[in-house]
């Protein structure tokens, strides 16, 4: 909301997934979920919200994701993670594309160096 992250999670995957496609695809249920609970929310407050933006560091799921057809790479992926496919297909919510180095939030799930540390921090608009 106004250009930061609202809301994150990190946690293990409740299923094994064969790529980081499928992995991504799945996590994006989860996500979406929460996301149409937030439009609820800003809709509650009185600002309402048509289309949820997301973004994702992966460009094979974001193709997943608004392809409106049964994909053999996604026909084992068990139902319940299609709902955010649906989601997207109604308007409800959009999938960009944001490079890994831009995602401000993997700085709060993976172990970082200096560099990409400090670069981490300016996203967020820390001063230490």
């Amino acid at each position: 909301m106004n250009g930061g992250p609202v809301a994150w999670t990190s946690r293990r995957q409740p299923t094994v997934s064969s790529s980081t496609q499928e992995a991504e695809y799945m996590a994006a249920a989860s996500a979406v979920k929460e996301a149409l609970w937030l439009r609820k929310l800003m809709i509650a407050f009185g600002r309402p919200v048509r289309c949820v933006e997301m973004y994702s560091d992966n460009q094979a799921a974001i193709t997943l994701l608004q392809s409106s057809d049964d994909s053999a790479r996604a026909k084992h992926i068990d139902i319940a993670h299609h709902f955010a496919k649906e989601r997207v297909l109604m308007g409800d919510v959009i999938f960009k594309y944001l490079s890994t180095t831009e995602m401000v939030a993997d700085g709060l799930t993976k172990p970082m160096s200096r560099v990409p540390f400090d670069n981490f921090k300016d996203m967020l608009g820390l001063k230490i």
